[in-house]
This record gives structure tokens, C-alpha cells and sequence, in this order.
């Protein structure tokens, strides 16, 4: 505003109407700008408010009871020989698994397994300010979600194998080291091995994501496959395929609600 008003001045002699568009000019800028910004933080805010309401728990339990709805009709209407009654529903039920299924991942993602390294960097964290009790409290809680998980993963009947099994058994141990030191007032070896089991839960988790990938894109294999089935005609392998989708996603949403914490686990 101070460098439109030193303009109007030096030209005032030049002409008034040269100094009117000058400062016209300056205020308009000013206006646009301003506008822009506005429209910039709106849009920021609703962006922010679309992802705060975004729940991938509610997401995924939704998407999968609108799944099986219309995968049971689908047979239902393949075995009165309605075919393409059941083609429809068994599209819009591919449409509604492929929206579990992200909603599954995000869910495992954040906050689940974010959850477990949270409560282990907060162990650490307890650790240095010279707190073992609230450690070994986040360390009990951490202990807690990976049973959770472990269980989850053995309703969906997914092997706890090769890379999964190797960093879930050097955790373990790692986490029961930290434990020993920390009884035995040793903070500086608690840290080490929590340090040690931190780089052991991210690579747990990886390959924890790459089982689960692999067991929902097998899910997806079936249901294009029997999509294909009646395309060419073959109502009884289409039949025989979605009900391999029905058990195996019925499987994988028990495992899914054990992981997240939102099924208590069989006594």
C-alpha cells in the first residue's frame, strides 16, 4: 500500500489519470490476491475435514457386509439359473471387495501397526527420562496388539512362515532381553535391544503386509475367475469359485476384526 501511494505522488504532475490507474491497479492486485488465499484455505479445510471423517474401520466393515449381500445373492440367483440378474450383483460386489480391501490395508496400516511401533518408541522414550515402569507398561500393551495380531493372522489362516516368522521370533526375543535389563535396572542394554527390536517390527510388519496382500489379490484371482466362468457360459465353475470368495473373505474379515482389535480373541 505504501509503494501505490509514493507512485501517486511522483506522477501526480504526469496526469491524474495515469495516478488513478496506478493505485487502481495496486488495489486490485491486492484484492485477487486475497482472494486467492481465501479460496486456498477453503479448499484446505475441506480437504482436511473429507480425511478427518474418512474411517477405515467403518470403511471396511461396511464395504464387506455390501460384499457378502450381494456375492449370496449372486448365487442365489446363478442357481436359479438367473444369469444375468447374477452377473449384475457379482460386478457390484468385485466393486465393494476391492473397497474392503483398501480399507483392510489402511487399517493395518494406521493405526494398527503404527499403534505397535508407537507404544515401543514411547518404551524407548520412558526409558531415557528414566521411567522402566511406564516402559514396561508400553511394552505389556505392545505385547498385547502383536497376540492380537498373530491370532488374526492364523482365523485368516495365513502362515506365520518364512521372513514373517523369522523377525516375529527376533522381536520376541529382542523384546525379552529389553525386559531382563530393565529388572535388572540395566538401561542403557534395555535401550540397545529395543533399538534392536524396533528395525525387527518394521521388517515384522512388512512382511506381514506382503502375506496379507498376497492372500487378498488370491481372493481377487477367484472372483475375476468366476466373472470369466459366466462370460463363456460355465455357471457351475462360476458357482464353484464365488463360494470360494464367500469363505475366503468371510475368513479374512474375522481375521480382520481380531487384528484391529474389534473381536475378542476364543478363550
Amino acid at each position: 500500500m505504501m509503494f501505490s501511494i509514493i507512485i501517486a505522488i511522483a506522477l501526480g504532475t504526469a496526469g491524474t489519470t495515469t495516478t488513478a490507474i496506478g493505485v487502481l491497479s495496486s488495489t486490485s492486485a491486492t484484492t485477487s490476491k486475497s482472494n486467492q488465499t481465501a479460496n486456498l484455505g477453503s479448499s484446505t479445510m475441506q480437504l482436511t475435514k473429507n480425511q478427518q471423517t474418512y474411517n477405515a474401520t467403518e470403511n471396511m466393515i461396511l464395504a464387506f457386509k455390501t460384499a457378502d449381500s450381494l456375492l449370496i445373492q449372486a448365487l442365489n440367483n446363478l442357481d436359479s439359473g438367473k444369469t444375468k440378474e447374477g452377473l449384475v450383483q457379482l460386478n457390484g460386489a468385485k466393486v465393494q471387495i476391492e473397497q474392503y480391501q483398501l480399507a483392510a490395508l489402511d487399517a493395518m496400516s494406521n493405526p494398527v501397526l503404527q499403534l505397535s511401533r508407537e507404544h515401543l518408541l514411547a518404551a524407548q522414550q520412558a526409558l531415557k527420562m528414566g521411567n522402566p515402569d511406564q516402559a514396561i507398561s508400553e511394552l505389556n500393551m505392545l505385547r498385547q496388539l502383536r497376540l492380537l495380531h498373530q491370532q488374526g493372522m492364523m482365523i485368516m489362516r495365513l502362515p506365520m512362515a518364512g521372513e514373517m516368522n523369522s523377525t516375529f521370533n527376533s522381536l520376541e526375543s529382542h523384546l525379552l532381553a529389553a525386559d531382563e535389563n530393565i529388572n535388572g535396572y540395566n538401561i542403557k542394554g534395555a535401550i540397545s535391544e529395543l533399538n534392536l527390536a524396533n528395525d525387527q517390527l518394521y521388517a515384522h510388519q512388512l512382511a506381514m503386509l506382503d502375506i496379507v496382500y498376497s492372500f487378498l489379490n488370491n481372493t481377487r484371482t477367484h472372483l475375476r475367475q468366476s466373472i470369466t466362468d459366466i462370460n463363456s457360459g460355465n455357471v457351475q465353475g462360476a458357482i464353484s469359485e464365488l463360494k470360494i470368495v464367500n469363505h475366503l473373505l468371510r475368513g479374512h474379515e474375522q481375521g480382520m476384526l481380531m487384528i484391529i482389535g474389534s473381536m475378542q480373541p476364543p478363550i
